[in-house]
């Protein structure tokens, strides 16, 4: 009899993609600001835009803190049909958006001259100061969009709006692109005016997103009412992973550009890795949107302590991250130049060709970046802190600086761009290291690598699981729930009524719920505890209460839904959800 599975690897397949492609475009303003610096405004003025990119960091530092924390977390309380509490967090990741927005700002607005020369802009490049901070006076303002996005684009597809979130973010960068233009062809405000038509696009695409709030069927509502400090906690303790990721990568930064400067003692250099950094930016996102996309699937299932899930998970979040990963590098390795070129001008002949070289080395890595990354968010949706966060740090700042340093005299410029080779492959070597010690055995199946905190769940011999994709397996299903309870010594009233529950409700969610030509499963799942039983049923089709759909069609047949009437009313807690698209009701009994 099939296992559960089939549901948690569509939903995969369907989420990555909405998740990628706002991932993606969130990115694409930073990206287009690079592209429209380079070709209009000169080598100088992509060397100021290369040395703010840490300031970037910082900013998604924070963001990825609040969203990968909250998606995690509200995921966790969703996974146990804890809508409430799942609400009382996202309104507190508002709340601390907002201050941390303010916070950040203030300080930028205040210091950014300070900020440009601590970046690099003196000595040899004290030229680069003006340009670096006008680009910095310009963009502020977008960073509480840009905290906001990041954030919306976590939860939007737990609160089943996805769409919202590419709509979005397509119109933000149309509008950036408009106003790039406007800016180097018509008004001529140079770096600040680039930062300007950042912050006016990344604006206009938050409005588009907080129109969701209005709507009324949603699971996130902001309420100041019931706040808790141990929900901040958990969420930042929970996102460290992306603060420790951020942060390394901003320190990363910093280091490599001092080693730029220091072999080719020019701006060149220094503007050829920050074309590297910005296409590092926008291809990372995909591959960290897999990674959000398993981190968010993975903390419903610690909610539901579904090792199954778990297990389906971890197969499907590798075989995408290896596509997406390939793909990226092979593309990249073949369009290095046109995509150097894009940054660069007439006066730009040596840095494009610097960064076309820095691209070829760094598209080896993506594969290999693309496995560590989609690790590191799993490991943080199942709440592995102490895994994710080390091999994070490892990741983007031990394993790439450290080989960088040791081969910049050798090498100079070429240690860079070897180093996040070096980097991936000593980040993925440190994982299955991890995992053969936890085995004691060389790992070689995907259960050996989903580093759950024992003990997870219910013993494998206390839980039933089956697949129901088509009527004519219902009653099959029904029966064998029937024996499972026999197996577990339940009074016969019970395991009558449990078989009888899942013949009918079963019956209702295929006729109800399942659409010809359509790709649908309904998942059942019944644990035996200690004190009685939990059932789990969660479908794909469309949102639909299966109980309150009886409540509706009350019958004078006293027959008619006896299993589900009768189950109900035994149930100690009976709780419908819908969230990410999926029906999941959940009974204990």
């Amino acid at each position: 009899m099939e296992k559960n599975g089939r549901i948690i690897n569509k939903l995969f397949r369907t989420s990555v993609v909405s998740i990628v492609a706002a991932a993606l475009a969130a990115m694409l303003g930073i990206v287009i600001d690079g592209i429209v610096i380079g070709k209009f405004l000169g080598p100088d003025s992509m060397a100021a835009y290369g040395l703010v990119t840490p300031v970037v960091n910082l900013a998604t530092a924070f963001s990825g803190v609040l969203a990968t924390g909250a998606q995690v977390i509200c995921a966790q309380h969703l996974g146990t049909g804890d809508a409430k509490s799942a609400r009382r967090a996202f309104s507190m990741c508002m709340v601390v958006t907002v201050i941390i927005s303010a916070i950040l700002m203030t300080l930028i607005i205040v210091f950014r001259s300070d900020i440009a020369v601590l970046l690099g802009a003196k000595g040899k490049s004290a030229h680069l100061l003006p340009l670096a901070s006008d680009y910095l006076l310009g963009m502020v303002f977008s960073l509480p969009s840009v905290i906001f996005l990041f954030v919306f684009n976590a939860l939007m597809r737990l609160d089943g709006d996805a769409n919202r979130v590419v709509v979005a973010v397509v119109v933000m960068t149309v509008l950036d692109v408009a106003g790039d233009l406007l800016n180097v062809l018509v008004l001529h405000w140079g770096m600040l005016g680039m930062g300007l038509a950042t912050t006016v696009s990344y604006f206009i695409a938050l409005v588009i997103m907080l129109l969701h709030f209005t709507k009324k069927d949603i699971i996130f509502k902001m309420s100041l009412k019931g706040l808790k400090l141990s929900d901040l906690k958990d969420i930042l303790i929970t996102g460290s992973s992306s603060a420790v990721g951020s942060a390394s990568a901003m320190l990363r930064n910093l280091v490599l550009n001092r080693i730029m400067v220091a072999t080719i003692l020019s701006s060149t250099a220094v503007a050829a890795l920050g074309v590297l950094n910005t296409v590092f930016n926008c291809t990372s996102s995909m591959m960290i949107g897999v990674g959000l996309t398993a981190a968010m699937i993975a903390g419903m299932i610690l909610g539901e302590q579904d090792r199954t899930g778990a297990e389906e998970l971890v197969k499907i979040t590798v075989k995408v991250a290896l596509i997406f990963g390939a793909f990226l590098g092979i593309a990249l390795f073949l369009s290095a130049d046109l995509v150097a070129s894009a940054f660069g001008n007439s006066e730009g002949a040596e840095m494009v060709a610097l960064a076309a070289r820095g691209l070829r080395f760094y598209s080896v890595s993506l594969v290999l970046y693309g496995l560590n990354t989609a690790f590191i968010n799993y490991t943080q949706g199942m709440r592995r802190m102490v895994y994710s966060d080390v091999y994070c740090f490892l990741q983007n700042f031990v394993f790439i600086v450290i080989p960088a340093l040791a081969l910049a005299g050798v090498l100079q410029t070429d240690a860079v761009w070897i180093s996040f080779i070096i980097g991936e492959a000593l980040t993925l070597i440190a994982i299955i290291a991890l995992a053969a010690f936890l085995k004691r055995g060389f790992p070689f199946r995907a259960k050996d690598f989903l580093f759950l905190k024992e003990p997870f769940g219910a013993p494998e011999s206390e839980i039933f699981e089956a697949t129901v994709s088509d009527a004519s397996q219902v009653i099959p299903v029904s029966m064998a729930v029937g024996d499972f309870c026999a197996q577990k010594d339940s009074d016969q009233k019970s395991r009558v009524l449990l078989s009888l529950f899942i013949e009918e409700l079963g019956n209702n969610t295929v006729k109800f719920g399942f659409k010809e030509g359509k790709d649908y499963s309904l998942d059942i799942r019944v644990v035996h505890m200690e004190d009685g039983w939990i059932m789990r049923l969660r479908d794909n089709c469309k949102a639909f209460d299966p109980i309150e759909w009886v409540k509706l069609h009350e019958s004078d047949d006293p027959t008619a839904n006896i299993g589900i009437r009768m189950v109900t009313s035994m149930a100690k807690d009976v709780n419908y959800l819908s969230t990410m698209d999926l029906n999941i009701l959940t009974i204990r009994i």
